[in-house]
């Protein structure tokens, strides 16, 4: 049996093992021209398959482990691909064309990757990451993993951190980060980016924390938890290190940020009401699994169905963010259109 092979029966174990399964989407084009329609279709799928996987690993590592991963064979590659929805197709005597789009196995991949030392990936997850950047002035570039970054120096130098019963993680410096973050993407972090850091570091709740030094005794802090408003921290000390105290002051905004957060999600029960569109029962009734399997969602009262649609009326706790960020790790996508919600 092939390392390949061997690899491929114990990532589908952990796969299955997994409490949640992790997919990624990749939209592709293709055209091909063959001696008959067939095998221009076997060609074409080929490459959309590649092409697809190849952009899903661009999101986890860097451009050499692309390549290397490039030579997998086909017979190989198509491991890792989990579903493909055909958007629309178009095929002759001797051509095919498709628009596709592809989803990756996810989980197998990330595993692949891991085994032969092409990503690297926290194994216990990090209740807090902090991505710590910084900057000598206002009007001056920021740094990450750049040298110059003291603010980051001076987090590292405390070890492990602690807020009540939270722990504190400072993102690590490596090629899965460096590959895709930067000082300037961190702060106002588009959804892709935040699921490649949370991915990679395995991270549940994601602080960037930008300082910049005001003066010999002065420090800003700029807190900004991912699709939160930002906080700003003047810390002044003007017979010792500011940074030291500024750790102080960190970990204090962040105890107190995830307690009222806590409160909130506690606290807060609503109900929406909404459609989903269905082509067989099967899949509303995979769907409505899925829904009380998701613990923030409390009841679910199901109301007409007709013509392909279902409505019914989610009662959940908690925000309608969080809401959105549960469906996700199922999954699911929850969108507002046309003055309903849909979930996709």
């Amino acid at each position: 049996m092939t390392r390949f092979f061997a690899l491929l029966i114990c990532s589908v174990f952990f796969a299955l093992s997994a409490t949640a399964e992790v997919s990624f989407e990749a939209g592709v084009s293709i055209e091909k021209e063959a001696e008959n329609s067939a095998l221009a279709k076997d060609e074409a799928m080929r490459q959309a398959y590649r092409e697809a996987f190849l952009k899903v690993a661009e999101r986890l590592t860097s451009k050499e482990n692309v390549e290397k991963l490039n030579e997998l064979t086909d017979e190989q590659l198509i491991h890792f691909i989990k579903e493909t929805d055909v958007v629309a197709e178009k095929s002759g005597s001797n051509i095919y064309m498709a628009d596709l789009n592809i989803k990756i196995n996810g989980e197998l991949l990330k595993q692949y990757m891991l085994e032969n030392q092409m990503m690297e990936i926290v194994s216990t997850p990090a209740e807090i990451l902090v991505i710590p950047t910084y900057a000598d002035t206002q009007y001056q570039g920021k740094v990450l993993f750049e040298d110059g970054n003291i603010w980051r120096d001076t987090l590292l130098s405390k070890g492990t951190i602690k807020a009540g019963n939270l722990t504190i993680t400072i993102i690590a410096d490596n090629p899965s980060n460096r590959a895709f973050l930067t000082a300037d993407n961190a702060f106002y972090m588009s959804e892709d980016v935040f699921e490649q850091t949370k991915l990679i570091n395995n991270a549940k709740n994601i602080f960037t924390i930008h300082a910049v030094r005001a003066g010999s005794g002065n420090v800003v802090l700029v807190i900004k938890p991912y699709n939160e408003p930002e906080k700003r921290l003047v810390v002044t000390d003007d017979e010792n290190d500011p940074f030291e105290k500024a750790v102080q002051e960190m970990v204090d905004y962040i105890y107190n940020f995830m307690r009222q957060k806590d409160i909130d999600e506690s606290s807060y029960k609503s109900k929406i009401n909404v459609r989903f569109e269905y082509q067989k029962l099967k899949s509303w009734l995979d769907l409505q699994k899925l829904l009380n399997s998701t613990p923030q969602i409390k009841k679910i009262d199901t109301g007409a169905m007709a013509g392909g649609i279902v409505s019914f009326g989610i009662e959940f706790s908690g925000t309608l963010a969080s809401l959105e960020r549960a469906l996700k790790e199922k999954g699911l996508t929850l969108i507002f259109e046309d003055g309903h919600y849909l979930i996709k």
